[in-house]
C-alpha cells in the first residue's frame, strides 16, 4: 500500500462506517439518503392521508356522537365550515335537510351577515350535546364528495332549529338566492 514511501489514503469522499467496519463511498451515502428521503416522504404522505380520512367512513354510519366544535381554521377535523357544512372526525358533511346563506362567495352583504350568524349558531347547537348524523334517501354523497346527512338530537333535526330561527331554509333540491 505504499507508493514511494508514503501510505495511500482513501479518497476524501469515503467515510468509515462504524457499524460495518468498512468505508462507504459518497455514491453509497447518496443512495442511502435518497432511499431514506423517499421512504420518509412516502410514510409522511400515507400518515397525512390516514389523518385526514381516519376513521374511514365514520360519518357514514348512523352513530351518536359528542364533540367540541369551533369554526374551521387551517386544520379541518371536527369543525363548522358554514351553516350547512361541517367536518366530523375528518369527514366533510353537508347537512342535507337545509340550505344556509353562503359566506365564502356571498352575493350581497345580507347573505354574508346571515351566513355568519347561521355558522355561529350551528357551532352553539352542535356543542349542546350528543347528536346523530343520519343518512336520508339513497344518496350518500353530493357532487362535491361531501357526505349527505341530517343531524338529529332527540329525534329532532338540528337543521330545523336553524330554519325556525330564520337562519336557514328547508332544502328544496336547489339553491335559491338570498339577496
Amino acid at each position: 500500500m505504499k507508493e514511494g514511501g508514503m501510505s495511500k489514503r482513501p479518497p476524501r469522499d469515503n467515510v468509515f462506517d462504524f457499524q460495518t467496519g468498512r468505508d462507504r463511498s459518497k455514491r453509497t451515502r447518496e443512495r442511502s439518503l435518497a432511499v431514506l428521503v423517499t421512504g420518509g416522504l412516502f410514510v409522511g404522505i400515507l400518515g397525512g392521508l390516514a389523518g385526514i380520512y381516519w376513521p374511514f367512513g365514520s360519518a357514514s354510519a348512523e352513530a351518536r356522537t359528542t364533540h367540541s366544535f369551533a369554526v374551521c381554521g387551517m386544520v379541518r377535523r371536527t369543525c363548522v365550515v358554514d351553516g350547512d357544512t361541517i367536518w366530523l372526525e375528518g369527514v366533510k358533511i353537508r347537512i342535507a335537510d337545509i340550505d344556509t346563506p353562503e359566506i365564502s362567495q356571498p352575493r350581497c352583504d345580507y347573505e354574508y351577515d346571515l351566513g355568519i350568524k347561521a355558522r355561529d349558531r350551528l357551532v352553539v347547537l352542535l356543542n349542546q350535546g350528543e347528536f346523530e348524523a343520519v343518512t336520508i334517501g339513497s344518496r350518500d354523497e353530493d357532487q362535491y364528495g361531501r357526505k349527505l346527512r341530517v343531524l338529529l338530537r332527540d329525534g329532532r333535526s338540528i337543521g330545523d332549529q336553524l330554519v325556525a330561527e330564520g337562519l336557514a331554509r328547508t332544502w328544496s333540491g336547489r339553491r335559491e338566492p338570498w339577496c
